[in-house]
């Protein structure tokens, strides 16, 4: 007992290994999506901020150029270097512009998308880093460091991983930037890293605020789309064969008769119907006769090829739509269908083996049928092979109008 024990045990854990390791592979999955779809809204961003940048910083030095009265000594180098920083940076930012243009025209990859991404972000804290040391030229303070943290932290979505690297690789740039300034007091200097420190930390937590809102957007849409697939797959699919429906089948013959009706080509429809089914409800029972149904429609899937639509009308009977085709080998596919159905085997339970037939109609689409009449000639052609005899497939209009094929 003990040991069977043990054995149910290690069954059990390793089942929930399995589970995690699923759980984990899907969840790596999720987010990987998630960080190709921050990359392309990220680059988008890019992309629509970087002319309001590149125009406001090419006011800001044309505002200081501007500015009357000729300053001197050390009031003079700090105009100069903003005026050069600021145009520096409206440059670089067109060029960051054009070049998200380039990419999002061309369709480039996440990798390419997350390199641009990388080199926008150490460069707007770089600028930011750099202005405010030419302002301690004059004035201490770091607001254009900060107010470059913020727009990395609310404008760019990072991954939270990469959004720590690059706030801690910001600070520590930031840092030693300061301590090799020979003209700042300890006190200013001891107060800037403290600023810094905190200004890095905000940006980390505006990152990981706003990252944490796109995944949640996109966990949303993702779910929001999953629900449509599946009331669109209700409401477009049979559950029992899990074929297409009627309702499928009006929209997809709708736009085939237009297509007929405009001499684009020849169509034509199939309806097959399974021979004496009541008989096997009434002997095998409806769960074996819903059984029999489902192995029956992927026989016939199997065999009309992806180019024709197979669709459950109801009950026992079934629809096949063949775009492109003409009476004559619409007839022969039928025929070709009647064949495999009657020489296959269809098992309903564990012991029991049963041949069936099935009886087909075929007719051309007019061009001119309606969404209630479309397959009222097949209909009709299905009604003659029944009354041949079953197993036999009949032919409605055109030149072998009656013909019946068995």
């Amino acid at each position: 007992m003990q040991g069977c024990g043990k054995v149910i045990m290690v069954r059990w854990l390793r089942r929930q290994l399995r589970f995690l390791q699923q759980n984990i592979s899907e969840k790596r999955l999720i987010d990987r999506e998630i960080s190709n779809d921050a990359a392309q809204a990220t680059v988008r961003r890019i992309f629509w901020t970087a002319p309001v940048m590149a125009v406001g910083t090419s006011l800001a030095a044309l505002g200081f150029w501007l500015q009357e009265g000729a300053a001197e000594g050390t009031e003079a180098l700090w105009r100069a270097l903003i005026i050069r920083a600021n145009s520096a940076t409206s440059i670089i930012t067109i060029c960051f512009w054009l070049l998200a243009w380039f990419l999002r025209r061309r369709g480039a990859g996440a990798s390419i998308q997350k390199a641009l991404i990388y080199a926008v972000v150490a460069f707007v804290l770089a600028s930011g880093l750099v202005i405010s040391l030419v302002d301690h030229l004059v004035v201490p303070g770091i607001t254009p460091f900060l107010l470059c943290v913020t727009i990395v932290g609310t404008f760019y979505y990072l991954p939270p991983r990469t959004a720590l690297i690059v706030f801690v690789t910001a600070f520590l740039a930031f840092r030693g930037a300061f301590l090799s300034l020979d003209t700042v007091s300890e006190t200013v200097l001891s107060s800037t890293l403290v600023n810094g420190r905190i200004a890095c930390a905000i940006g980390f937590a505006l990152s990981i605020v706003n990252w944490q809102h796109f995944r949640r957007s996109k966990l949303q849409e993702q779910t929001i789309a999953k629900q449509q697939n599946i009331l669109t797959r209700m409401a477009y699919h049979d559950s029992l064969t899990d074929l297409p429906n009627r309702r499928f089948l009006d929209e997809l013959v709708g736009e085939e008769v237009e297509r007929v009706k405009n001499r684009q080509r020849e169509s034509c429809l199939i309806m097959c119907d399974v021979d004496n089914f009541k008989a096997v409800n009434d002997t095998y029972g409806h769960l074996c006769g819903d059984d029999l149904l489902r192995q029956f429609s992927q026989l016939v899937r199997e065999s009309v090829g992806s180019r024709n639509t197979l669709v459950r009308l109801g009950g026992e009977e079934f629809v096949i739509l063949v775009p492109g085709s003409t009476l004559a080998e619409a007839a022969e596919l039928a025929d070709l269908l009647r064949e495999t159905v009657s020489g296959h085997s269809f098992a309903l339970g564990q012991d029991n083996t049963i041949h069936i037939t099935a009886s087909f109609g075929v007719a051309a689409l007019q061009g001119t049928e309606g969404i209630r009449d479309y397959y009222l000639q097949a209909d009709q052609a299905l009604y003659r092979a029944k009354e041949a005899g079953k197993n036999c497939v009949a032919v409605a209009g055109g030149p072998r109008a009656g013909t019946v094929v068995g």
